[in-house]
């Protein structure tokens, strides 16, 4: 019973008369209504303390003392949530929820690209024990505060300012203090949690209050009081500012973007700096503040530390604020009108007010195109062999409405109990055209393609990710503003006369067919000893020709790397930029001038080995190529007699018809290796010797010996005419869509040669202390036999066999090595057994390649002028080099931030795939009829876990367990067998239904 209600009936005792006058009616006088006696005095009140008689209440009206937690107004599968009138502040364990966004805008650290495989497996650098964070429980508006415990028992833990423990399965910060609390410090807690328990286990210890509590986390809560007490007082110093912030900081018309203390000068006095940064404390009551305002300040990249450069707010035109004010005032004028007639509101009431208009003319389009295309509930249209649909012409209020359904849809501006989305669902609600559906953002996303405002078959995940100063193309890429005049940006050759002619060398660039971008390839160079080779890697040299810290440079620096997303491939370097109209004709672009062949420039990293993988001389040298041979990676594996490798799942899911371009005739002439003269194939045969040799040598080391291949997504289109009438859209066939796995990750001669000019590029660098965009652990040096002696017996006998490495295993690794850094000063990676590495083979997909081949051609160039090598400790390296101790770091916060943002991007195949699985399960009758689920997770309303379709996450709700088992007595491990229920493109969501359980054993899952 509610507490509230409960008091109200204690305190308000009913008085009974001893006449029959309680009976008498309303408004009865006369003789017969006279009372013939006086009333009974009132019982005597109770004057107890409240908790007394509730403690009494409660033992005789629930004796049991049956605990019933609210469950949230949202279950754990739905993002919008009402914390306005159901705050939902009870402590209950079922408000713990703090998974992962599926899609934020720096997602979770997996799914990455084969040359980014071991970033996948240990993520970047995150939170470690002790750090303070603040998160936001699903259906409340009271932040949790608390101190992060670790990662153990597949859970994380935290220790909050209420002195509670919270587990949860995934969390996204919102602020961040790194090292808050140290590790003595946390020991009583972690003391009173065992270690190595079950999930289910956590949660009976929790329910029973077997945790830790108050008394022991004492010092911890008084800890967090400190910071909030300090953090309250210099937002009262600087309240007038803070309640300002909307006007001083947004712009009237342009998007702007700044850091946490970038934000903190604008809006703290100087006085609450100590020495030159401000305390984490004031920092706080500025976060704070700003998400006070709903939409203006949206966190664009919460980091691990609030003082560093990437946590970035996103701050939005103050015309944008005001347009969707706009709309809810027009939306809130027909909820008056509509009011006022009973809900049956006249057509000509319809017609005077912008809302009508848009909604009749809407339903207009919408109706009219659905004869061409129905609509689903699975976040796509019905596919179709092509059709033109009626777009229309909308006025500047119309827009507006698009505008704000767009927003509310796709971009994910709003809070999860933010009221905006009503506003959305009433604008549903007025079209009228989604009978039984909810209306929710995805049903607003099925709207706008029946508008023809967005393709069928768009990636709704590619708009929650916006990266700065960047727009996103309706069903195409990303937009940057391009450099007014590229010749500003362009140097002279800065290695001219200083080349090395690489003459008649057999340079062998190893790429896929369908590559279009050639940035790096391989030679051999025998010497005087017939053990001892060099192995020369040739990259491509734009950093030769661009000049750093320029408008190009900046171009280039927005979109960091290509983003391999199948039907909206992005690249860092356009194929089309190319220099401004010079006289009568137009240059070639930047690509073709730079991309490998032969009199093309190269910058090459050398190293001297012998047959045993031992490094013995290295050296980088700026030089012209002239037998570039261009090989197919499989065909040089078959060359080279590489072992086979790992089975994988035969497993394929295919839809649509695949269009006559599927099979793109490569852009370079391709030869086999049978081909090469016999020089060449010795060549190509003791280079892979080599790298063979290299790869054990890493391997001794505790690298990574094999990556496992995840599910590949392959998408095609057909083309569609350029010329298209006024106010319709004519698209395509549905595309084509193969998923499956490919077992092949390359060539191993390019992998492991690879990897060696990245050691070379640090090595090289790391001796004149030449700061660089360097590759590391945070903690792999301090844990470093540990670290070996549980990757080689846990995890690599499982990678020989072909199983991939379980989610508490990957978070053991992560917590050894402390995840992988970005850092301007080189340090060990585990993951590739290497002392010192920097990424350097792509500086045409990659700024930080670009980065590393400009400040050593800033080295070259000094070292020709002084004729002897760069010393650190005599020469002025912020003189010499484009990017300084100094500069560097900042650089490489946002940097790191965009290439997370970039990787986010490309993990958009997921929705590819439930794309696939909902035209196969609705319209193609392919998709498999039974599947096996497996448990992750136990919540109130389900439980969450993955399917055996290419390991795609699924839930299964008490609907699709419909009583085969309770949810109390399903484990984490047990399995079913399922049957598809429904999938959502759009909520990224898979349901299943239970068909039949089984129970996991308790050793079972200990082997797990």
């Amino acid at each position: 019973m509610d507490c509230d209600l409960l008091f109200l009936r204690l305190w308000s005792p009913r008085v009974d008369y001893a006449t029959s006058t309680k009976n008498r009616p309303r408004g009865a006088f006369g003789k017969t209504n006279i009372p013939t006696s006086l009333p009974k005095t009132s019982p005597a009140v109770d004057k107890r303390p409240i908790r007394q008689r509730l403690q009494e209440w409660v033992a005789i009206n629930d004796p049991d003392r049956e605990v019933t937690p609210i469950v949230p107004d949202l279950t754990f599968w739905n993002t919008v949530t009402n914390s306005n009138t159901r705050p939902q502040s009870t402590g209950s364990s079922e408000l713990d929820n703090f998974k992962s966004d599926s899609v934020s805008m720096v997602g979770p650290d997996e799914n990455y690209s084969k040359e980014d495989a071991e970033v996948g497996i240990v993520g970047h650098k995150s939170h470690a024990p002790g750090d303070l964070v603040e998160m936001k429980q699903p259906g409340s508006r009271t932040p949790l505060f608390a101190i992060y415990l670790g990662f153990f028992g597949q859970r994380y833990h935290f220790y909050t300012n209420t002195g509670r423990w919270v587990m949860s399965m995934g969390f996204s910060a919102l602020f961040s203090v790194s090292k808050f609390a140290a590790a003595k410090e946390l020991q009583p807690v972690l003391s009173l949690i065992p270690p190595n328990a079950t999930a289910d286990e956590y949660e009976e210890l929790r329910k029973q209050d077997q945790g830790p509590g108050r008394d022991v986390g004492a010092y911890l809560i008084n800890k967090m009081k400190n910071f909030m007490l300090e953090a309250d007082e210099a937002f009262q110093t600087s309240l007038n500012n803070l309640d300002r912030a909307r006007s001083l900081v947004s712009d009237g018309k342009k998007t702007k973007y700044l850091s946490l203390f970038e934000l903190a000068d604008l809006l703290l006095p100087n006085s609450l700096k100590r020495g030159t940064r401000f305390p984490p404390a004031a920092l706080y009551a500025v976060h704070t503040a700003l998400l006070r305002n709903d939409f203006i300040f949206r966190p664009l990249s919460p980091s691990t530390d609030c003082h560093r450069k990437d946590h970035l707010f996103e701050i939005f035109p103050y015309q944008d604020f005001m347009m969707i004010n706009r709309v809810t005032l027009m939306i809130r004028e027909y909820i008056h009108l509509m009011a006022k007639t009973s809900g049956n509101m006249m057509s000509s009431d319809m017609s005077d007010t912008a809302f009508g208009t848009f909604i009749s003319k809407a339903r207009q389009i919408v109706l009219a195109n659905r004869n061409k295309r129905s609509w689903t509930p699975f976040g796509i249209l019905t596919p179709t062999k092509g059709v033109t649909l009626e777009t229309g012409e909308w006025s500047r209020k119309h827009i507006e409405f698009i505008r704000f359904l767009e927003w509310w849809a796709s971009y994910d501006l709003f809070e999860d109990s933010s009221h905006f989305h009503a506003d959305g669902s009433l604008i549903l609600r007025a079209l009228d055209l989604y009978e039984g559906a909810d209306l929710n953002q995805s049903c607003a996303w099925t709207f706008l393609q029946e508008l023809g405002i967005i393709p069928p078959w768009e990636i709704p995940s590619r708009y929650k990710v916006r990266f700065p100063e960047v727009r996103i193309q309706s069903g195409g890429g990303l937009i940057r503003e391009t450099p007014v005049n590229i010749e500003d940006s362009t140097r002279s050759d800065v290695a001219e006369g200083a080349r090395r002619d690489w003459a008649d060398t057999p340079v062998f660039c190893i790429d896929a067919p369908s590559t279009i971008l050639i940035d790096d390839g391989i030679s051999l160079e025998r010497t005087d000893k017939p053990d001892e080779f060099w192995i020369h890697v040739h990259t491509a040299d734009p950093a030769s020709g661009i000049r750093p810290n320029s408008e190009l440079g900046r171009f280039l620096e927005l979109i960091p790397e290509n983003i391999y997303l199948p039907g909206h491939f992005q690249a860092m370097l356009p194929n089309d930029l190319g220099l401004d109209n010079s006289g009568d004709y137009k240059s070639g672009s930047l690509v073709e001038q730079y991309s490998l062949a032969d009199g093309r420039p190269a910058l090459t990293f050398s190293a001297r080995l012998n047959e045993y993988g031992d490094l013995l001389d290295y050296k980088i040298e700026p030089g012209t190529l002239h037998n570039v041979k261009y090989l197919d990676p499989r065909d040089v594996a078959e060359f080279c007699n590489e072992p086979p490798p790992p089975p994988v799942s035969d497993q394929t899911l295919v839809v649509g018809e695949p269009p006559n371009k599927l099979d793109v005739a490569p852009n370079r002439p391709l030869m086999s290796a049978k081909e090469l003269d016999d020089r060449s194939k010795e060549d190509l045969l003791i280079l892979h010797r080599l790298s063979q040799a290299l790869r054990k040598r890493r391997l001794e080391k505790g690298a990574w010996p094999v990556f496992l291949p995840g599910a590949s997504v392959t998408v095609a289109f057909e083309d569609v005419p350029m010329e298209q009438a006024e106010g319709t859209r004519v698209l395509p066939a549905d595309p084509y869509i193969k998923v499956g796995y490919d077992a092949f990750n390359g060539a191993s001669v390019v992998t492991n040669t690879m990897v060696l000019a990245g050691e070379i590029a640090a090595r090289w660098s790391s001796d004149r202390k030449i700061p660089l965009p360097y590759r590391r652990d945070a903690n792999s040096q301090t844990n470093r036999t540990k670290l070996l002696e549980y990757a080689t017996k846990e995890l690599y006998p499982l990678l020989e066999k072909g199983i991939a490495p379980s989610g508490a295993q990957r978070q053991e690794l992560t917590r050894l090595t402390g995840g992988i850094e970005m850092s301007a000063e080189p340090g060990p990676y585990f993951m590739l057994g290497l002392d010192m590495y920097a990424k350097a083979t792509s500086p045409l997909r990659r700024f930080s390649d670009l980065i590393v081949h400009w400040q050593i051609h800033a080295a070259l160039a000094h070292e020709r002028q002084v004729n002897r090598r760069l010393d650190p400790k005599t020469d002025d390296l912020n003189d010499i080099l484009p990017f300084t101790e100094e500069t560097l770091p900042n650089t490489l916060s946002l940097l790191r931030m965009r290439e997370r943002m970039a990787r986010t991007v490309s993990r958009g195949t997921q929705e590819w795939m439930l794309m696939a699985v909902v035209r196969a399960w609705q319209f193609e009758g392919t998709a498999p009829k039974r599947m096996s689920f497996t448990v992750d997770a136990r919540w109130k309303q389900g439980v969450s876990g993955r399917v055996d379709l290419f390991d795609m996450p699924a839930l299964l709700s008490t609907d699709g367990i419909d009583g085969l088992v309770l949810i109390k007595d399903i484990k984490v491990g047990d399995k079913f067998d399922v049957e598809l229920a429904n999938v959502n493109v759009h909520a990224r969501s898979m349901f299943v239904k239970a068909l039949k359980h089984y129970p996991n054993t308790r050793a079972e899952l200990q082997g797990r």
